[in-house]
């Protein structure tokens, strides 16, 4: 299997450009990223696994968009501290059957009030 982590957002373009067939993208505590970046990754079709935890700026719509597009591959997802996903993006991708690695928050608040079934509940296709 093919994978790349990426240090700095403006290089996803030139990953995504060059490296369409990864099927696994560690992103974990890149800052700098922000949803315009993570969108691009609806252009891998072969992800199978998509780490973003720590990513402060990533949000429910660049995320959704991965998980409709890449729907057919990806199988896992980690998104530990990822304070702009929402809880229903969490309940679209428990639904959807996808094994969440992670999905704590250092500063819970109401719409992480269930996360220990996300973290327990982890099954495959």
């Amino acid at each position: 299997s093919s994978g790349i982590n990426a240090e700095y957002g403006e290089t996803i373009n030139d990953i995504v450009t060059f490296f369409s067939n990864l099927e696994c993208i560690n992103i974990n505590k890149c800052y700098k990223i922000s949803d315009e970046g993570v969108r691009r990754f609806v252009f891998c079709k072969n992800l199978r696994i998509l780490k973003i935890s720590g990513c402060f700026k990533i949000g429910d719509k660049s995320v959704g968009a991965v998980l409709e597009e890449c729907s057919r591959t990806l199988r896992q997802v980690a998104m530990d501290d990822c304070r702009s996903i929402s809880r229903r993006l969490l309940d679209k991708i428990s639904e959807r059957g996808l094994l969440l690695l992670e999905a704590k928050r250092e500063n819970a608040d109401e719409m992480w009030d269930s996360s220990d079934r996300y973290m327990k509940q982890g099954f495959l296709f």
